[in-house]
């Protein structure tokens, strides 16, 4: 048994004679010459802890190097959750404003419907209602063109006259007239003049101001004549215009 002991001490310190490091290199041999000085001196180090704290050292830089890499992976894994989160507040709020859009839109669709419940139209006529604009019948011809009096008479025939123009409804008629293209390009409307390029009214005697907000540009200007209103398709994409009452053209009614 002793000699076994004996000769781990020998190991060991053939080990540490020979320059093999285990932690100790910082310290310096001073015994005596020969094995029982080298044996004395090596369990005065293996005494003095030096491996422990070196290794508690080493596990403390350890510890700090992973704990610094986790605070940096939290810090961009935080920033990446942050963007995320205000993606889906911004995507919500988008989305909520359809949803309020659809249902301001059902709503008003509903109202309209109320407004206008049990409406009907003549036969070749189309209703018109809105609870802002009002409720009317309507109706283009587009196929048989007539001259702004004989197209007057057409409508009053049916119980209605000429459309008048206003400014609460003309771009849905401006919208519907694109649609509603024949034989006919340009549709008379109910507004008209006695002094051409101004003082001009509505079949009603309704005055229509020149800061109307759908007159083609340079209208109304009474040249050559021109006294009769239409919604013209040529380069204004029927705005309003004023022409020439006898040329034949299509027209809108209204009941």
């Amino acid at each position: 048994m002793l000699c076994s002991s004996y000769m781990c001490v020998l190991v060991c310190g053939l080990m540490l004679t020979i320059g093999v490091d285990i932690g100790v290199a910082d310290h310096v041999w001073t015994g005596e010459p020969g094995l029982p000085g080298r044996l004395d001196e090596f369990a005065n180090i293996m005494s003095s802890g030096f491996n422990a704290t070196n290794v508690k050292i080493d596990l403390l830089d350890l510890r700090q190097s992973k704990m610094a890499t986790d605070l940096m992976t939290l810090k961009t894994k935080s920033s990446q959750v942050i963007k995320t989160l205000n993606a889906v507040l911004t995507n919500s709020k988008a989305f909520e404003q359809k949803v309020l859009a659809g249902i301001d839109s059902i709503v008003k669709t509903l109202e309209e419907i109320k407004y206008c419940l049990g409406c009907t139209c003549p036969k070749g006529y189309e209703l018109y209602s809105s609870v802002q604009c009002g409720k009317f019948c309507y109706r283009f011809e587009s196929n048989n063109c007539s001259s702004w009096s004989a197209a007057r008479s057409v409508c009053q025939a049916d119980g209605g006259d000429l459309l008048v123009p206003s400014e609460c409804y003309y771009q849905y008629f401006r919208e519907k007239a694109q649609q509603r293209e024949g034989t006919c390009s340009h549709f008379w409307i109910g507004g008209y003049t006695n002094t051409p390029g101004s003082n001009y009214v509505t079949v009603k005697g309704n005055p229509i101001p020149s800061s109307f907000p759908f007159w083609s540009v340079g209208q109304p200007d009474g040249l050559g004549g021109e006294s009769c209103l239409e919604m013209r398709s040529y380069f204004t994409n029927y705005l309003m215009n004023d022409y020439h009452c006898d040329q034949a053209q299509g027209f809108i009614c209204q009941i």
